[in-house]
Order: C-alpha cells, then sequence, then structure tokens
C-alpha cells in the first residue's frame, strides 16, 4: 500500500508582499492569498481527498478551509507543521534583517542549515517536528490520499526528506504561495511526483509573486 499526499503552502500575506519575516507570527491571508487558495480547490476537485492537515497559523488554516471546502472535509490542526520561529527576526522585513545582522543573513541566503536567528529556532529543528509528523500520517492513512497546509520552511524541508537530501539543499527548492507538491509514501521511501505546482495561479495570469520568500 502508499500513501499519496500534497504538501500546499499557503496562499499570499501582507508580510510575503512585503518580504517581512513571518515565522509564528500569526499574519493573516490578504485577498490575493484567498483567491490562490479558491484555486488549489478547483484544481484538487477531481481528486478525493481522505483527509487534510494544517498548520496552527490562520494564514495556513484559512487557506485549508478554503481548498477543502469542495471536498466536504473538515482540516485538522496539526502542531507539527507550524513555521520555522524566527526570533528577533519576526516582523522586520529582509533588507532591515540584512542590515542588524548581515553575517546570518549572508549565512540565511546560501548555508540556511547553519543559522539560528536570535531567539528562534533551526531548519534542523523544523525538520525533525514536521518531518516526523507527515511520516506518522502517512502510516496512518495507508492507501489513502491526504494534503497537508503548511509553509515556505516546512514544505521545503519535507521535500528534502522524502528526497533523502541534506538541509544544505534548502535554497534549491522554491515554493510559490498555494503550490502544490505530490508526493507518494511507498515502503522503500518516497516518490516524487511534482514539486512547485503553480499552473493553477499562472495559466489565469493571476499574480504570483516571483521572490522565494
Amino acid at each position: 500500500m502508499s500513501t499519496k499526499i500534497l504538501i500546499i503552502r499557503h496562499g499570499e500575506t501582507a508580510w510575503n508582499r512585503g518580504r517581512i519575516f513571518r515565522g509564528t507570527y500569526d499574519i493573516p491571508l490578504n485577498e490575493n492569498g484567498k483567491q490562490q487558495a479558491r484555486l488549489v480547490a478547483q484544481s484538487l476537485k477531481g481528486i478525493k481527498m481522505d483527509a487534510a492537515y494544517t498548520s496552527p497559523l490562520s494564514r495556513a488554516k484559512e487557506s485549508a478551509e478554503i481548498a477543502t471546502e469542495i471536498q466536504g472535509i473538515s482540516p485538522i490542526i496539526h502542531d507539527g507543521f507550524i513555521d520555522m520561529d524566527y526570533g528577533e527576526w519576526t516582523g522586520k522585513k529582509d533588507s532591515e534583517v540584512a542590515k542588524l545582522w548581515p553575517n546570518d543573513h549572508a549565512a540565511w541566503i546560501t548555508k540556511p542549515h547553519t543559522v539560528r536567528p536570535p531567539g528562534g529556532t533551526t531548519l534542523k529543528e523544523v525538520f525533525n517536528n514536521s518531518f516526523t509528523a507527515m511520516e506518522e500520517l502517512a502510516k496512518k492513512h495507508d492507501g489513502e490520499t491526504i494534503a497537508i497546509f503548511a509553509h515556505r520552511v516546512v514544505n521545503k524541508v519535507l521535500i528534502i526528506g522524502a528526497l533523502s537530501l541534506g538541509l544544505e539543499h534548502f535554497p534549491f527548492i522554491i515554493q510559490g504561495n498555494c503550490c502544490i507538491n505530490e508526493i507518494e509514501r511507498i515502503q522503500s521511501g518516497y516518490l516524487i511526483q511534482s514539486i512547485n505546482g503553480v499552473s493553477h495561479i499562472k495559466d489565469i495570469g493571476m499574480d504570483l509573486l516571483q521572490a522565494d520568500f
């Protein structure tokens, strides 16, 4: 048996557009983000989804609720998929962090697995929490299809884990708002079907941020 897993990033927020570090701060979707979530719903309407899990943060939770309404299921909050805690970087623009913590910021761009923002968490800690959660859910839902609604950092480390890669590959994976990743958990590991699927947004000419932030 196997478990099909859809890993979906939340829709756009004002802080995505402003290049502001979000982390565990509960910033809601903007109107563009809500529309992106509706497009996810339409894209997945032909797929029978057995369960959906979401980060407790409202941007993921609301994306999940909008995207799964057509499925007739209610997303289940799972703390294992909460975003990375950026500590003192939270609420600051990327450019401001670069000025205040130039060395850490430079490392975050090129080798983020070596960085712990002041008062925050590391990629390894996020990976340990989120990948363990996904593995447990894959076993629980053997033979079914589930969705996980989470965040840029969480999605990236889940994909890295599924690919059996090291966290140093983090900068080389893109996750657009409301992108859909399709993977399958089989007995021997993971099959990767698609990463960063955003055609449901781009094909209608809807605004989609180009920066991976």
